[in-house]
């Protein structure tokens, strides 16, 4: 699964982003008009294509296409998103550093945290990493940046290579229909 990332500033109205969509969902920026279209495509051609469409009516800032590296769920809760932004580029190390901590320190610190939803890794072509995170509440969000930051690092974990979030952008969910590939946990 691949996924485009249309960020924008202005009212979103509503945009026809293209056909074979798996899922999307429509954010906007708490206190500001900023705000991000995520969609879901079935494969990174797909996913290039609409990346290089332009709905009018919007001002579109910046495309970016990903490969969904891996979905985590707890459960159906989609009320407000928290988009993590790792640039690139980035090394092969460097990459994999992040991965594994994802996946073996932080999903499984806030995986039971009340309200957390589905979160999606998603890796761009130069290794950058975006990680949006779904929950039910701003509570939730606010609960799992506090369990992340209590987190100590695994065996073998270096410390050079996670450096830490580039920025981090906190969303109102407008729509959300996500899909949750098979194996999800």
């Amino acid at each position: 699964m691949h996924a485009t990332i249309h960020q924008f500033r202005s009212p979103l109205g509503t945009h026809d982003l293209g056909e074979g969509a798996l899922g999307a969902a429509t954010l906007t920026q708490l206190g500001g008009q900023a705000g991000a279209v995520v969609t879901f495509w079935p494969d990174a051609a797909a996913a290039g294509e609409a990346a290089a469409r332009r709905p009018a009516g919007t001002t579109w800032l910046d495309t970016g296409v990903y490969r969904v590296a891996d979905v985590q769920s707890a459960l159906d809760a989609a009320a407000y998103a928290q988009i993590t932004w790792f640039d690139g580029p980035r090394g092969a190390d460097q990459s994999a550093a992040e991965q594994r901590a994802g996946r073996e320190r932080i999903w499984p610190a806030v995986r039971d945290i009340e309200g957390v939803g589905t979160t999606y890794a998603l890796i761009a072509e130069d290794r950058s990493l975006v990680v949006v995170g779904f929950t039910a509440s701003l509570a939730a969000i606010e609960a799992v940046q506090e369990a992340i930051m209590a987190t100590e690092l695994l065996p073998g974990e270096d410390p050079a290579l996670l450096p830490g979030a580039d920025r981090v952008d906190l969303h109102r969910v407008r729509h959300a229909a996500l899909p949750a590939p098979a194996g999800a946990r």
